[in-house]
């Protein structure tokens, strides 16, 4: 399938044959996918379809759309984690393939070549772009940007034809442009040549007269060094020499610019607004090249530019003297030392309308900031585009930072992937090393590792590129933990600070003084990104050390104000640490500073405030996880229990209870002293208030049937010895749970309500009110429903008052249980539904919900359309099952059976039970889902008339212990 946007808007299927598009929102979603090539987000499609008024619900009409879209397309229009992708060929894409070799041909000084390529991108043209999109904001800009490059390259096919077929072959083309925009100097310089070649020199000398005379007029200016040469070869009469190189000493690159369009469309802007552009950013985003490239696209366009190269140079001195080189100065302006060497260069700028591309400033910045400053403020006609690793700091700069590459936040489609400008950079450089290589489904996540491994980094993803001249993507893949040894060898032409991926950042570190490179060395020590307060104490850092090292691209500064390294840097600077021989104490500090933030938070993680505190902490969720794994690889059991003992409730609320789980028990492997006793506590052993914590903390496991009640009791029972003989109950009246639960796993309902009893609503309320609703369970197999239903109803009240949504849930869900056994579905149903809606300000997926199986339920068993319940069971199976939560995978099944049996498929039903019966947790009687299943089986065991399944269902359910009521 192919997309024309060169003119009105039109699909040709693979045959050949238009494909109708309906007029107005589904062309303009069509075009606008066709003309990013990568994947668009919804919002972005909204903008685009809906500028200045979309409607109320307009995901759903953007979807609606889409739909309708897709039956026209199939499956060409494809969706994934970025947004949606048109995967379809356009003539914008071979276009702009052919422009750039029209461009290329040009530079080089092959004129067949560029009117060939020429000619073969003017074809593609059938009237204006876009034609029958107008009022479309976005195809207004692709409009523009498309007639500026269709005239560039108009102008390049004038300048071949000149060369090869003469002048009376082109007069009346260039006769007509110039008539269209007599301002337009390239157009008018190419004009005076061609006339000048065809003997009518006066009239090319008149041209000139004319457009000076308009450029005075109109603009207050005087012509352009294009123009002005023009007049010379006129005047000397030299032969035509259109498509003439300039003498711009620009390198020609070898390989294509991937993945820059919108930077090179963003300097070119910002360069015809300020007359100094800085792109800065980290060694290896590819500022050299963006500004090369940017330089030859403008020299194409007719503009004069010189590069200043100042990697090589050492003293400061001999910036003039460089820059005066590359002006094309005839002797060294140093040699006249009568004169002051600026003044001079000064001199040789003045009049001339020319861009200087500076590149590499950085380790020489205050003199070479200085001398552009000299240099911009007397010469009018100048314009810089500088590269840096900081800004140059000069009034009137305008600094565009150069990021790495974007990549996917995950692995979706291969086309999808290839469209990513990382991953399409590494296929590009692959083939350099292996013509066979190509991105597939096969090597697709080995590919997408190496990139996300190496930042986006364009540099470092050459160089992994190269190495597949040696080793398969997937042994590339499996060696990224030593980058800087995988990565140590590169083109033999390249600069040696280009050359390795350690001599890139090896640069960057050699420019920072002392106390800026330890203090970069100590940032390595973060897991992600931190915020400035965390970065300051664990570093021992002023705010202006982190500050001047984003500034100098080494740190990031992150929306929302956070501050990260680049994994490539973050890892010079651990090794920097480690040679520092701080790494274990900046380890220890970085884990007390977020134990610290950790113990803040946990009381507020029982209020109202609870979702703007898990949002803090989820911000932490990496530096968190890694202060605890380095303590305990570290045998560190005071900072381990210390920093892991507030976190339970976090775990629990943002779904991360198994990894919750697995730290705790890798912390109380860590082996303690013989403080069991208050007499006897070491200062270097956990504290018994964390110890005790720590019990809790990965007690999570026994609610969803996978680890041994037996196990729990007697590490409770341990936490109860330490709570009593340390006196902690009345220190963390959390504790109180440590009882509760032991009550509850032995059945034992009188010491629960003993427990209870002792539990005020001032003091307790919390603990008061976790303990209603395990007593209410009691109640309810007690045969005292009026009393289970009072104390869930205190319950709620309770958590209601303190705004604590955890607690809410929970007594909602034992309120729609009692609803449920009542009859009265609806009002179930809504309790739920509340209850979901507060747990989705937690951040949880719905398919990672601890109380959805319940919704499912209600809804698969008197839901108005079981089928269509049926597909949902399916989708939420499969969902859960790939984030790895078994409980509702199982839950879902359960409810994907009742839909069965309502639909008469009482066989496909047992089987579905059956089947899921194979995966059900080890402990059994502490799993709601198992209970679950095995009301659903005795059921359908009964209607099937099979009284020993019958039997066998019942006496599962018998044995079940579950604490709430469902």
């Amino acid at each position: 399938m192919r997309v024309e946007l060169l003119g009105p808007l039109r699909v040709l299927g693979e045959d050949g044959t238009e494909v109708p598009v309906p007029a107005g929102r589904q062309r303009a979603l069509l075009a606008r996918l066709a003309l990013e090539g990568g994947a668009v987000t919804a919002a972005a499609l909204i903008g685009a379809v809906w500028p200045e008024d979309p409607p109320a619900n307009a995901g759903g009409a953007l979807h609606t759309q889409l739909s309708r879209l897709r039956g026209l397309l199939g499956d060409r229009l494809e969706s994934g984690p970025g947004g949606y992708r048109l995967a379809a060929d356009t003539d914008i894409d071979a276009f702009e393939r052919f422009a750039a070799g029209t461009e290329a041909a040009s530079r080089e000084d092959r004129p067949a070549a560029a009117r060939d390529s020429a000619e073969a991108a003017l074809a593609l043209w059938r009237g204006t772009a876009l034609a029958d999109l107008d009022g479309y904001a976005f195809a207004e800009t692709a409009r523009t940007r498309l007639a500026m490059r269709r005239d560039t390259v108009a102008a390049l096919h004038l300048d071949a034809r000149l060369r090869l077929e003469g002048a009376d072959a082109v007069l009346a083309e260039l006769a007509a442009r110039h008539g269209a925009d007599v301002l337009n100097e390239p157009d008018a310089a190419r004009y005076m040549r061609a006339l000048a070649a065809a003997g009518r020199r006066a009239e090319a000398l008149a041209v000139f007269g004319a457009v000076r005379e308009r450029l005075a007029d109109e603009l207050g200016v005087d012509p352009s060094a294009v123009l002005r040469e023009a007049h010379l070869d006129v005047l000397r009469e030299a032969p035509p020499q259109a498509a003439r190189p300039k003498q711009h000493r620009l390198p020609e690159p070898l390989t294509a610019c991937i993945g820059r369009e919108s930077e090179i469309a963003a300097v070119t802007g910002l360069l015809e607004a300020n007359r100094l552009v800085t792109l800065t950013g980290p060694g290896g985003t590819g500022k050299t090249r963006l500004a090369v490239e940017t330089a030859n696209r403008l020299v194409a366009e007719g503009r004069e530019v010189r590069l200043v190269e100042l990697a090589p140079v050492a003293d400061p001195s001999r910036l003039p003297e460089v820059f005066g080189d590359a002006i094309g100065l005839g002797e060294s302006i140093l040699a006249r030392r009568s004169e002051d060497p600026r003044t001079r260069l000064t001199d040789a700028l003045w009049g001339r309308d020319l861009l200087l591309a500076v590149d590499n400033c950085e380790h020489l910045i205050e003199d070479a900031a200085e001398l552009l400053a000299h240099l911009l403020g007397r010469v009018p006609g100048l314009r810089v585009l500088a590269t840096s690793r900081e800004a140059l700091g000069i009034t009137g700069e305008a600094v565009l930072g150069v990021g790495p590459l974007p990549l996917p936040e995950r692995a979706g489609s291969v086309a999808d992937l290839r469209s990513h400008a990382a991953i399409a950079l590494f296929e590009e450089r692959a083939r350099q090393s292996d013509p066979g290589f190509a991105v597939d489904a096969a090597n697709a996540d080995a590919v997408l590792q190496v990139c996300a491994a190496l930042d986006g980094l364009p540099l470092a993803i050459e160089l992994a590129a190269a190495r597949l001249r040696a080793m398969s993507i997937e042994d590339l893949s499996a060696r990224l933990d030593d980058r800087f040894g995988l990565l140590g060898r590169g083109p033999r032409t390249a600069e040696p600070r280009q050359r390795t991926l350690r001599a890139v950042v090896d640069w960057s570190w050699d420019l920072l003084d002392p106390r800026e490179r330890l203090v970069l060395a100590r940032m390595s020590v973060f897991s992600g990104s931190a915020d400035l307060a965390a970065a300051c104490a664990v570093c021992s850092a002023s705010a202006d050390d982190i500050t001047g090292l984003v500034e100098k691209s080494l740190v990031q500064r992150l929306p929302g104000g956070r501050y990260r390294l680049l994994e490539t840097v973050r890892e010079y600077a651990a090794a920097r640490l480690a040679e520092a021989g701080e790494t274990a104490e900046r380890f220890e500090r970085h884990a007390e500073h977020y134990a610290a933030l950790a113990e803040e938070a946990e009381p507020h993680l029982m209020r109202a405030e609870q979702v703007e505190w898990l949002d803090r902490l989820g911000a932490e969720h990496a530096n968190l996880f890694a202060a605890i794994r380095r303590m305990v690889a570290a045998g560190n059991a005071r900072v381990a229990y210390r920093a892991i003992a507030p976190l339970s409730w976090y775990w629990w609320m943002r779904g991360f209870r198994e990894e919750g789980m697995e730290l705790a028990r890798q912390v109380r492997a860590i082996p303690l002293g013989s403080a069991d006793s208050a007499d006897s506590v070491d200062a270097d052993d956990a504290d018994p208030l964390h110890r005790a914590k720590v019990s809790m903390a990965g007690s999570w496991g026994l609610w969803s049937g996978r680890i041994d009640p037996v196990e729990i009791d007697a590490e409770f029972a341990a936490a109860q010895r330490i709570s009593e003989e340390h006196g902690l109950f009345a220190v963390e009246p959390l504790l109180q749970m440590i009882p509760m639960i032991r009550a509850m796993i032995a059945g034992d309902g009188g010491r629960m309500r003993e427990i209870l009893d002792r539990l005020t609503t001032e003091e307790h309320a919390w603990v008061r009110g976790i303990g209603l609703l395990f007593v209410s369970e009691f109640s309810y197999r007690s045969g005292r429903p009026d009393a289970a239903a009072a104390e869930l109803a205190e319950s709620n009240a309770i958590f209601a008052s303190m705004g604590d949504r955890f607690g809410l849930i929970l007594s909602w869900q034992g309120l729609a249980a009692d609803r449920m056994a009542a009859g009265d579905y609806p009002g179930a149903r809504e309790l739920l539904v509340r209850a979901i809606a507060a747990e989705a300000e937690f951040g949880a997926d719905l398919s990672d919900s601890v109380i959805a199986d319940q919704l499912w339920r209600i809804d698969a068993e008197h839901g108005d359309d079981p089928e269509t319940m049926l597909e949902r069971m399916r989708a939420q199976q499969e969902r859960a099952e790939r984030i790895g939560n078994a409980e509702n995978a199982l839950a879902a099944r359960n409810a994907a059976a009742i839909c069965l049996r309502r639909m008469g498929k009482g066989d496909e039903a047992l089987r579905e039970l059956l089947d899921a019966e194979q995966d059900l947790p080890r402990f059994q009687s502490f799993s709601e889902v198992t209970m679950q299943l095995y009301r659903q089986l005795a059921s359908i065991a009964r209607e099937q008339g099979d009284p020993d399944l019958e039997a066998r269902a019942a006496s599962m359910l018998e044995q079940s212990t579950w604490p709430f009521s469902s």
